[in-house]
């Protein structure tokens, strides 16, 4: 075991996460990484409800929806840039050949901390996903999966002007809403890690 893994890894450690799933991966580690920035910050606006910690939590909530959107051109450029070039026929046939356990095995040194690791357990639902559905199916999902995140930070920012306008303090949906942001660096930026032992596998 583990000789597709090593020679993936092996790549990996000469040329880095390509582009542009470096870039979509490091900003789904930005949505979790602002959606603690924003419960902090609505934490103190509420111990302190000042006209300048209101406005902290605003600036934060405009930059988590601006972080999102990213995402959502990140994505949408390459459905449409891996159809114009036929890429996704090639990680189809990648897929299919890809040594699941494997790879995993070769991930596991390092990321089997937990009972339940689940980086591993992301790896092996999104690498399933794409040999029974196709990898272009994957990514229309993941798609979606983004635009839930987007409907989560709205329905966030309307408890939260709620909050303000009522003085009704509403902890449970700033808990709800953390939680399915700070989830998704578990899923998206395993993407990148996922797709990469497509693109390196004939490397």
């Amino acid at each position: 075991m583990g000789t597709q893994g090593d020679r993936i890894f092996e790549i990996t450690a000469e040329r880095g996460f390509p582009d542009p799933w470096l870039s979509f991966g490091d900003s789904l580690c930005d949505e979790a990484a602002l959606s603690t920035e924003l419960t902090r910050a609505i934490v103190k606006a509420r111990k302190e409800p000042a006209e300048e910690s209101r406005a902290e939590a605003a600036r934060v909530f405009e930059a988590k929806e601006a972080n999102l959107r990213r995402c959502v051109g990140i994505l949408d450029q390459v459905l449409s840039d891996y159809d114009d070039t036929g890429m996704w026929s090639v990680l189809d046939e990648r897929a299919s050949r890809l040594d699941v356990q494997d790879v995993l095995e070769t991930w596991g040194r390092t990321q089997a901390l937990h009972p339940f690791p689940v980086v591993l357990k992301s790896l092996e639902f999104n690498w399933g996903y794409m040999k029974e559905h196709g990898v272009r199916a994957f990514y229309e999902m993941t798609r979606g999966y983004v635009t839930r995140l987007q409907e989560n930070t709205e329905r966030w920012q309307r408890a939260w002007n709620s909050e303000i306008a009522t003085g009704v303090v509403d902890r449970i949906t700033s808990i709800e809403c953390d939680l399915a942001s700070i989830e998704a660096p578990m899923h998206c930026d395993v993407c990148k890690k996922t797709i990469t032992a497509l693109l390196y596998l004939d490397g």
